[in-house]
């Protein structure tokens, strides 16, 4: 009985150890996916006409909450060249704030 009490502990220890997938990310780590998210989202998400606008995240603030990540992006952004050839260059820098799940795959744009 107590080799099988072992066989027991032994068994959930292992499987215990063996499911933990839960990586401890750095500070830097976090914001180095926070802004390849936000990056992702603002490059695949069909907006109204966003073939013309190229979109470069350039920092991120962000505040870890239990579920998700709450964030404010500073991007710069531009019309595309490749396809308004006939129009000046036009750019600028704004901050756009959204949340990000924990597994990154979820963004959720508030302003």
């Amino acid at each position: 009985m107590k080799k099988f009490n072992q066989l027991i502990i032994g068994g959930f220890l292992f499987f215990m150890v063996a499911c933990n997938t839960i990586k401890n990310q750095t500070p830097e780590q976090v914001q180095q996916s926070l802004t390849n998210a936000m990056q992702n989202f603002l490059q695949k998400t069909q907006q109204r006409d966003s073939n013309k606008v190229i979109f470069t995240v350039k920092s991120v603030a962000y505040y870890e909450e239990p579920q998700y990540y709450i964030c404010d992006f500073t991007v710069h952004m531009q019309n595309n060249p490749k396809l308004m050839t006939n129009m000046p260059k036009i750019d600028t820098v704004g901050t756009m704030h959204c949340r990000i799940t924990k597994d990154f795959q979820n963004v959720t744009r508030v302003y």
